[in-house]
């Protein structure tokens, strides 16, 4: 059926879906074409970006307002105005009910691609609008498993998908007018601080503290901003550094190459998700020796107090108080008369006596085991079942890798005895000045290694006495008796 237009009133739907899609002023601009060779006059239009089909995430909020205003007789046209008539659903539900919301309103639909007007009271033009809807939910349904088997199939070679993740550049092509990634690689200036961010981690670094140290050299990241703590911390739980991928619930080996060892990455994991590694906020702590010197009158704490004429050391309690340079140059010490830790910093021996025992092929056997059977239960916990059946089978396996990773633990005992010096302060020159150079946190973490029995010994300081004076005579260092 001919209609005439001219004179008539149409407001445009225009949408886009992605990038690649006939742009929304392209799309207007034909329709403009179309509506002056009728005679119409475009009213304000609605617009929206994203998919319409059933598959979509994101809302539109254009078209929900475009039904509003249908329902409530706010529409202020004559005709509802597409580009093609896909642009205004690809969900066949919707597009009913703009078609019945058209009728109602004796609103006619006008699609510049098709050149004419449906009127959709007319029972042929509804029986075409209908079947492009139909045709446009076909194709959806077509194009959206393709690209889910595609996702799929790359997932299960471990090829790179999604975001780049910071520390890794990707090499794209271009497939369909869309750009694909075919490998991913170390990104040469943002890789090492991946390395360093882990071996920070791992020395007890507060992320508050790697936070600012960062944006104070202008280290950004993907959003071109500053990382927060936050997201430091995300970064060194990514799979991706030790070069797998996680898929629905299940680690493969990625395309890509890993950044860390799995050692030191399964110790970073175990340090952040041990609720017992920090007392307070790391990046409060202030002194090194707090939380490892004890009152020897009480076996309480001790704190510091910044008094008129002297800095102290104080028991908490009330049992002493004593100068805390004095305690300091006997315990740690500086370059010139470096003290009782200071000391055993500056011997390479003593690193070597502490981690002797961790070299065995037997326990790197154990060690590589526990990596992975870690990593199995991470996985595996944070899957998501689809069926009760999958719920099952998840725990079962749960309950399997925590009993071996209990049993790992137990082997590795045997071979091991635990320290983690060398991680924290590396053997080198120049120790006292990297010594003051250390945040206080790993400070502390040195400290309460170094300061045990079987080390250097556990050290007290006592009251006054009159047998015990001064405060090197009030400092007690008792060490295991070896038999």
């Amino acid at each position: 059926m001919a209609y005439s237009l001219a004179g008539l009133v149409g407001r445009e739907y225009l949408r886009v879906s992605a990038k690649g899609d006939r742009s929304i002023p392209e799309q207007h601009e034909d329709n403009a074409r179309s509506a002056e060779r009728e005679g119409v006059i475009l009213a304000a239009p609605y617009k929206d970006q994203g998919s319409a089909s059933r598959y979509a995430q994101r809302a539109r909020d254009d078209f929900d307002r475009l039904v509003d205003d249908l329902k409530n007789g706010q529409f202020g046209a004559d005709l509802l105005w597409l580009w093609e008539s896909s642009r205004g659903s690809r969900r066949v539900g919707e597009w009913v009910t703009l078609i019945e919301l058209c009728e109602e309103q004796g609103v006619r639909v006008f699609v510049t691609t098709h050149s004419r007007v449906y009127d959709p009271a007319d029972p042929r033009d509804r029986r075409s609008l209908l079947e492009d809807a139909v045709d446009s939910e076909y194709e959806s349904a077509k194009i959206s498993k393709r690209t889910l088997r595609g996702l799929e199939a790359n997932a299960a070679e471990g090829k790179p998908h999604g975001i780049c993740p910071f520390g890794f550049d990707r090499e794209y092509e271009i497939r369909r007018g869309k750009r694909v990634p075919i490998r991913q690689f170390p990104h040469a200036v943002e890789a090492p601080l991946v390395v360093e961010l882990f071996e920070r981690v791992r020395a007890r670094v507060p992320f508050t503290v790697i936070e600012e140290d960062w944006a104070r050299r202008g280290v950004l990241g993907r959003r071109g901003k500053p990382m927060s703590a936050q997201t430091l911390r995300d970064l060194v739980t990514h799979v991706c550094y030790i070069g797998l991928r996680s898929v629905k619930g299940r680690l493969v080996k990625a395309s890509w190459p890993r950044l860390v060892s799995d050692e030191l990455f399964y110790d970073v994991q175990q340090l952040i998700s041990d609720p017992s590694r920090i007392k307070g906020n790391p990046g409060t702590a202030r002194y090194a020796l707090t939380g490892a010197v004890p009152c020897g009158g009480c076996s309480g704490p001790i704190t510091v107090r910044n008094r008129p004429k002297e800095t102290t050391y104080e028991c908490k309690r009330g049992c002493w108080r004593v100068s805390k340079a004095e305690v300091d140059q006997i315990l740690v010490g500086d370059a010139e008369r470096p003290g009782l830790i200071l000391k055993y910093l500056s011997r390479e021996e003593n690193y070597r006596a502490l981690d002797a025992e961790d070299a065995s092929e037997e326990v790197a056997e154990i060690r590589d085991a526990l990596a992975k059977a870690r990593a199995d239960l991470r996985e595996t916990e944070e899957a998501e079942a689809e069926t009760l059946e999958e719920e099952r089978r998840f725990a079962r396996r749960a309950e399997r890798l925590r009993t071996r990773i209990a049993d790992l633990e137990e082997q590795r005992k045997k071979f091991v005895r635990p320290s983690k010096l060398r991680e924290l302060f590396p053997s080198g020159p120049n120790v006292a000045a990297r010594w003051h150079a250390t945040p206080v946190p790993a400070q502390r973490a040195v400290v309460e290694l170094l300061l045990t029995p079987a080390v250097l010994g556990e050290v007290q300081i006592m009251p006054s006495s009159s047998t015990a004076r001064s405060v090197a005579e009030r400092i007690v260092i008792r060490r295991a008796r070896h038999r």
